[in-house]
């Protein structure tokens, strides 16, 4: 009987692209696991790829069990999967704060990934 209005729930969350809350409610929910890992890895991409939001990308991970290497594969097979169905836009240089460059994606990913051990200044 409440099965339905969690369902609804959990696709008014992806229709808007809150692929983070989706996940959180997939889980809560108790979806097969692949359905969860597609919606964690939509949020990793969105939190990472679209919004360059490093303490995001990073919190996300932690939270989803992947260590810095497992997040560093998963995003680089994320990119060539958009670069193969050519969605190149998140892929584009893009302005990074923390190093006062416009960064690729790959290069965005390896700054990420080496200052991951590193204290935040947020």
């Amino acid at each position: 009987m409440d099965e339905k209005p969690n369902k609804e729930e959990l696709k008014a969350e992806m229709d808007r692209g809150h692929y983070a809350r989706a996940a959180l409610l997939a889980t809560s929910f108790g979806l097969p696991e692949e359905e969860i890992q597609d919606l964690r890895f939509k949020a990793l991409w969105q939190m990472s790829a679209i919004y360059r939001n490093t303490p995001g990308t990073k919190t996300l991970a932690q939270q989803y069990g992947f260590s810095k290497e497992e997040l560093s594969k998963i995003l680089k097979q994320l990119a060539e999967e958009k670069r193969n169905d050519g969605d190149d836009k998140p892929l584009e240089p893009c302005y990074d704060h923390a190093t006062g460059k416009y960064l690729t994606f790959e290069e965005w990913i390896d700054q990420f990934i080496k200052s991951w051990d590193k204290p935040s200044a947020n």
